[in-house]
C-alpha cells in the first residue's frame, strides 16, 4: 500500500474546528428580558422589538416596516437609548446590518428589550462537543480512517522513477561522434 501525507485530512480538520468556533461564538449567549422603560447602562448589548407606532415613527431613519433593532448601548438621553446599531430587522425577515453609526430610539417605540449574555452552560458544552469532535478526527486519522484512491500506482514502494544520468564525455570526443554520425 502506498502511503502518501496529503494536506487534504489537515484543511479538513481546520475547516471543522473553524466551524466549530463560529456556531460556539454564536450559541454562547442568550436574550434575557429587560425592563423597557428602565434606564438602560451604557455598553450593554440589547435587541428592541419595535411597536406598531414605532414602525411609523421610525420608518425614516431605519425603513419601512422596522422589527427589532440591536445594537450597543451608547447613552440614555431623556426617553431616547442612544444605540451604536449593528443589526435591523424588518417585518419580512431581511436583516441590515450597520457599521455601529449611532440613533436614538424613543423608548415609547420599544415593546420589549433584550440584552444579551453570556450563557456559561452553552459555552461549557460546545466547547465539550468541539474538543470531542477534535478529539475523534484525529484518533480517525491515527487509526488509520483514510483509504486509498484508485488512481495512485501500485507496486513496491521503494520503485525509484529516477533517470539515470549519461555518461559524461569530454567535448573533443562528444564533437568527434558527432562528425562520424553526420558523415
Amino acid at each position: 500500500m502506498l502511503m502518501r501525507s496529503s494536506g487534504r485530512r489537515t484543511i479538513g480538520v481546520r475547516s471543522g474546528v473553524w466551524a466549530a468556533v463560529m456556531v460556539a461564538a454564536q450559541a454562547c449567549y442568550n436574550y434575557v428580558p429587560l425592563d423597557s422603560q428602565a434606564p438602560a447602562s451604557p455598553g450593554r448589548y440589547v435587541e428592541m422589538d419595535i411597536t406598531d407606532r414605532g414602525r411609523v415613527g421610525l420608518g425614516d431613519r431605519f425603513g419601512a416596516g422596522v422589527r427589532k433593532i440591536n445594537g450597543t448601548v451608547v447613552a440614555q438621553q431623556g426617553n431616547d437609548v442612544v444605540l451604536a446599531v449593528d443589526l435591523v430587522t424588518n417585518i419580512d425577515g431581511e436583516l441590515n446590518r450597520w457599521s455601529g453609526d449611532t440613533a436614538h430610539v424613543n423608548r415609547e417605540f420599544v415593546g420589549f428589550m433584550h440584552e444579551r449574555r453570556l450563557s456559561t452552560s452553552k459555552t461549557a458544552l460546545l466547547a465539550g462537543v468541539a474538543v470531542g469532535a477534535i478529539i475523534a478526527s484525529t484518533a480517525s486519522g491515527l487509526i488509520g480512517g483514510g483509504s486509498q484512491s484508485d488512481d495512485e500506482p501500485t507496486g513496491p514502494i521503494n520503485q525509484s522513477n529516477r533517470i539515470p544520468l549519461r555518461p559524461h564525455l569530454s567535448h573533443g570526443i562528444q564533437f568527434r561522434l558527432w562528425r562520424i554520425y553526420v558523415r
